[in-house]
């Protein structure tokens, strides 16, 4: 089965629930946090930063909590919905050249309305390092929400060495804007 939204949304606890059981340190990233900031789409997977440990942490608790492991050691997968869980482990990098090994899930910041999902400026900075079509297409889409006093404090929180490709999608997303005709035609 094909995961959906719905089955998103029905596998979302279950990872809390896993990850709280096992005292598994984490942070949900990729689509559902990018829906979490404010842009809505579509996702099929649930991603996870969490640290080296954590693939044996959660391990005794996978089917109490309904997951079963994968082929891929990074990820699990929801029984009951299908959906699958892929952990971005702490030192790993996505097979891409020039890729940054992801952090620790404690030493990016907590979104302010749910400390399991990455704030705003850290997703941003794991979305530029990774240089897919998909996470620069979100970071437009996030950038597009931000007025220019949101967008100087999240600008401000960005590492240095990425502010100016931040600068030049946000460039992007304004452009785009422009172009958009207003909500209510």
């Amino acid at each position: 089965m094909a995961p959906d939204t719905n089955a998103v949304d029905e596998a979302l606890p279950a990872v809390r629930a896993l990850f709280a059981a096992a005292a598994v340190p984490y942070r949900i990233v990729g689509g559902i946090a990018v829906v979490h900031h404010g842009y809505t789409r579509t996702t099929v997977d649930i991603d996870v930063l969490v640290g080296r440990d954590a693939p044996a942490r959660l391990s005794p608790h996978l089917r109490e909590h309904g997951f079963a492991p994968s082929k891929l050691t990074t990820r699990l997968v929801h029984v009951a919905s299908g959906v699958p869980v892929d952990l971005l482990i702490e030192g790993t990098t996505i097979p891409r050249p020039g890729a940054v090994p992801f952090p620790a899930p404690e030493s990016t910041a907590a979104s302010g309305s749910d400390p399991a999902v990455i704030a705003l400026p850290a997703l941003l900075e794991l979305k530029l390092q990774a240089k897919r079509h998909q996470d620069v297409a979100d970071v437009v889409a996030l950038l597009k929400r931000l007025d220019d006093a949101h967008y100087l404090r999240v600008e401000a929180l960005v590492r240095p060495p990425l502010r100016t490709e931040l600068a030049r999608l946000r460039d992007d997303a304004l452009e785009e804007l422009a172009l958009e005709p207003p909500a209510d035609e």
